[in-house]
């Protein structure tokens, strides 16, 4: 067995002097590191596409193809397959939270939430919101959301951002508003928001106000939503960005008092 290994190693140490290549279960590289899952490749030309399903290669460029020994120029890593999907680390909201100074964009699969979601904040002051794309390709609306407590105390844990605004619910017991500032660094002049609210009692109300989002968090339309009662706001930003928000308290519906109820906010960017 040992004499095996050893003979393994010359004969790939000798390929790699030869052609500048290394391959793993193929005598026909076709990158500086490829490896024939298989075993399946040809001894001489291009492995056809249904031999590369089982190919990982690394390119003279540093790209990974997986199930290709072409990765596309632009990607640092493609994974080519049409009967497997890509499985990204899976935990619970408390492990994602003791991950130290996670990247803006890291993304995991949320057990707890059961969504996939990104930070969208910084490595300092992550915010994690689920994320989706839906509605056709020439108009995709993206979303975050949160849930969490109706109190004063949770209504800094509640922010979401999204392209140009970051948004957040008053933490009130009761009659929940949200509040808006940019998230662009500067202040967005010129931008509408309008709020309107569904109540228990069937009276619907609504605003409508232009303002300057600053970079500081300003309260819009105390019309609130308490147990039972939501509102949804529409927010065209100066520089032409559409945005929705959805405000409601969802839990518990008959008891919202401080500490029991807790407020679900969604925010969609329309374009």
């Amino acid at each position: 067995m040992k004499n095996n290994i050893l003979f393994l190693m010359f004969l790939v140490a000798g390929n790699a002097l030869v052609t500048g290549q290394v391959g793993i279960l193929t005598s026909n590289p076709q990158g500086s590191l490829h490896i024939d899952g298989a075993k399946d490749n040809p001894a001489t030309g291009t492995p056809t596409a249904i031999q590369q399903v089982n190919d990982v290669i690394i390119t003279p460029e540093g790209s990974v193809g997986v199930g290709t020994i072409a990765p596309d120029s632009s990607s640092s890593v493609e994974v080519r397959t049409t009967n497997k999907g890509f499985l990204p680390p899976r935990m619970t909201n408390a492990q994602r939270d003791a991950i130290a100074l996670p990247a803006t964009g890291l993304m995991i699969y949320s057990t707890t939430s059961k969504c996939l979601q990104t930070n969208i904040g910084t490595p300092a002051a992550p915010s994690w919101g689920c994320v989706a794309v839906q509605g056709s390709v020439g108009a995709p609306v993206v979303q975050v959301n949160s849930y969490t407590p109706n109190t004063a105390a949770g209504s800094a844990a509640s922010e979401i951002c999204l392209g140009s605004i970051c948004v957040r619910h008053n933490g009130a017991a009761i009659e929940g508003s949200i509040l808006l500032r940019s998230n662009t660094g500067a202040s967005i002049p010129s931008s509408s928001i309008a709020g309107f609210q569904v109540a228990t009692s069937g009276i619907n109300m609504g605003d409508t106000e232009i303002v300057t989002l600053t970079t500081s968090y300003t309260q819009f339309y105390r019309g609130g939503a308490s147990g039972g009662e939501f509102i949804n706001y529409q927010v065209c930003t100066g520089t032409g960005e559409n945005y929705r928000i959805f405000l409601t308290m969802v839990a518990p519906v008959l008891n919202p008092g401080a500490g029991n109820g807790m407020y679900l906010l969604n925010l969609e960017k329309i374009r």
